[in-house]
């Protein structure tokens, strides 16, 4: 006796829409890092720390621009607006680098923890696309978590200006492509570390807890040896401290000088900070790439 067997229409149908190959790729994986960064589509204990630490950054801006508003004289009086800016850098700035320790690893650990590096590797996709496209995202991210309260802080300022919004928008535009200078150094400073870290960690607490102390344990080490002269030469061991050097390259670029300062203790120029801040950077790229090398 032979059984007989059914014919069941699932409705499977053969993919007809556009394929837009690797640019596609990149593009959706650039998309997707910004969604998982930011919490969005997420649980809601997802969005809780970045959207925390967004508050934390843009809401002393706002009280600033609303105490000069309401207050007579404000507190920028005596104050030029670069020295407002570069000091609203350095406070943003330690902000931002617990917004890429957290950042960073979501970018990455997940998705080696659960296997979709073989699925992307499946798809035409090379090891240079995919870090490409979520290092763009944390850029993104992270730069826009620099800018915008400084935006805020421009428009606010030219808002208080006593001649009018017009006149004190033209009268700070000068500062804007410092703004977006010191961006790109804080940026320069920031994720190339984060991610050599989140590339080798495989839990997203502990590539946090671990950036964040490479970071703190740098600028320690750098402060004792510049400020005990360990050895001959020492004072070059000021360049090794992401955020120090960050810092007094903001306020370079912004005509401001601080004499407490660790490159100032070391003598040593700003300009020559930001250097090694780009090697670093480089090596820190480099070194993410000749990881993934091998993953994918």
């Amino acid at each position: 006796m032979t059984e007989r067997g059914a014919v069941y229409d699932l409705g499977y149908a053969p993919y007809d829409g556009s394929r837009l190959g690797r640019r596609g790729a990149r593009a959706t994986l650039f998309a997707d890092g910004i969604r998982r960064v930011l919490g969005i589509r997420r649980k809601a204990r997802r969005k809780v720390f970045p959207w925390m630490l967004i508050v934390i950054a843009v809401v002393p801006s706002i009280v600033f621009v609303g105490i000069n508003f309401f207050v007579p004289g404000g507190i920028t009086e005596g104050a030029s607006t670069n020295a407002t800016h570069a000091n609203f850098f350095v406070l943003n700035g330690a902000v931002a680098l617990v917004f890429t320790a957290l950042a960073a690893p979501e970018l990455l650990i997940p998705d080696r923890r659960d296997g979709v590096l073989s699925i992307l590797s499946s798809r035409p996709l090379t090891y240079v696309d995919y870090l490409s496209s979520r290092f763009a995202s944390l850029v993104a991210v992270v730069g826009a978590f620099l800018i915008f309260p400084q935006f805020v802080l421009y428009l606010g300022l030219a808002a208080t200006n006593t001649d009018g919004l017009f006149r004190g928008l033209v009268e700070g535009a000068d500062a804007l492509p410092k703004v977006l200078l010191v961006t790109v150094i804080y940026i320069i400073a920031y994720v190339p570390l984060g991610f050599v870290v989140a590339s080798l960690a495989n839990r997203k607490a502990i590539a946090a807890t671990v950036y964040i102390a490479i970071v703190i344990g740098l600028s320690a080490v750098a402060e004792a040896v510049v400020a005990n002269n360990v050895f001959a030469g020492g004072r070059w061991v000021a360049l090794i401290a992401p955020v120090n050097t960050a810092d007094a390259a903001a306020e370079w670029v912004f005509g401001q000088s601080s004499p407490e300062s660790l490159l100032a203790a070391a003598d040593i120029n700003p300009g020559v900070g930001l250097v090694a801040l780009i090697v670093f950077g480089a090596i820190g790229v480099a070194f993410s790439l000749y990881r993934y090398r091998s993953l994918m």
